[in-house]
């Protein structure tokens, strides 16, 4: 008799590893966004934060897709995380293009990089 459910184990440090993932990103990102003097709005939109957030979304879909009981439920959580892993892919190719530091495509957020007053608080 096993008292330890380990794959159970490796489901839920799947879903809490993918979380803190994605709360990372958010942090950086604000962080990032605040030392670049830009609104968070706007920069939600740049790899440097889509990727790692992305990552960690998948990872938070496999661990829901591995406990389902349903096959259309474990299908929803599948698709969800072809989703993310499209955004992945469509974010690597923005960087290999403009760089992990690009600036933001929105005229607001170009005019928000130029002017201080219009910083994070």
């Amino acid at each position: 008799m096993e008292l330890i459910d380990w794959p159970g184990v490796a489901r839920n440090t799947l879903w809490i590893i993918g979380l803190s993932i994605a709360l990372a990103a958010w942090s950086h990102l604000r962080w990032w966004a605040h030392r670049r003097q830009i609104k968070v709005r706007h920069a939600l939109e740049s790899p440097r934060f889509q990727i790692p957030f992305n990552i960690g979304l998948i990872l938070f879909c496999i661990s829901l897709a591995w406990s389902a009981t349903r096959w259309w439920e474990r299908g929803l959580w599948i698709l969800l995380g072809a989703a993310f892993t499209w955004q992945i892919i469509m974010g690597l190719l923005l960087v290999r293009r403009d760089g992990w530091d690009a600036a933001p495509t929105h005229p607001s957020a170009a005019a928000a990089a130029t002017d201080p007053s219009d910083s994070i608080s």
